[in-house]
């Protein structure tokens, strides 16, 4: 179960996944405030609940939006279907990670990554964050618009990507190109080490290595940073492609 106490992560969840909303709760005094979601949420025959100050309070510590949805925990995509549904797609574009540890980030990438309307986004089981409460308050409802599935081997997929003629591309600041002297407009998975960089296996196993230019004296982009503006770049070429 998962309980989200943003307003638009809120809204999103409830239109498009209606049918994962459990009960919406609000304080008392705040009807006016919440009226986006109370309506919504009556239109789509979704129960909700006023609760007093004192009783939301006691239920939702620390809880200071003064509404909150309880929904199903987030589904997650079954990988293989994922690489299955490649050959549909006219130019497949993921993004894949080696693990994130910071839900903030991984809110922002989520976030960035329904913005621009990527496919899907690839994280491992182990050694990263999942999708938490904490992402999808980051993610402001993005988190209900971008297929995630979470790995065991993550450059045993890459290589199941690849088969498919899919392009896996690698982000690291010791890249020997720029990422925009590559053609991006190629069925493509854009590929992330964690916080402190990529793995060796995750590294061999991608087609290319790029980097982003930065200044030589602080080289190091924080990872939902780099990921914005790769993603940002390939949306660029495949705009003007047409």
């Amino acid at each position: 179960m998962l309980l989200l106490d943003n307003k638009n992560s809120i809204l999103e969840a409830i239109r498009v996944h209606p049918d994962e909303a459990r009960r919406i709760w609000v304080e008392a005094g705040y009807e006016r405030a919440a009226d986006a979601v109370i309506q919504e949420a009556r239109k789509l025959g979704i129960s909700f609940r006023v609760l007093s100050r004192e009783e939301f309070a006691k239920r939702f510590r620390g809880n200071r939006s003064h509404i909150c949805l309880e929904r199903e925990a987030f589904s997650y995509r079954e990988p293989e279907a994922i690489v299955k549904a490649i050959g549909s797609i006219r130019r497949p574009f993921l993004g894949a990670f080696d693990g994130i540890a910071d839900p903030q980030n991984l809110g922002n990438v989520l976030r960035t990554a329904a913005c621009f309307g990527m496919d899907a986004i690839i994280l491992p089981k182990d050694r990263s964050c999942g999708v938490t409460e904490t992402v999808s308050g980051v993610a402001r409802g993005a988190t209900e618009h971008i297929a995630v599935a979470q790995v065991t081997n993550l450059a045993r997929y890459l290589e199941a990507l690849k088969k498919e003629n899919v392009f896996c591309f690698g982000l690291d600041e010791h890249g020997k190109k720029h990422l925009w002297e590559l053609d991006l407009t190629i069925p493509l998975c854009l590929v992330f080490g964690r916080e402190e960089g990529m793995r060796r296996l995750t590294r061999e196993t991608c087609d290319e290595v790029v980097k982003i230019p930065t200044a030589p004296a602080f080289p190091s982009l924080n990872v939902a940073t780099s990921f914005a503006i790769a993603v940002y770049e390939v949306t660029r070429q495949r705009k003007l492609m047409g």
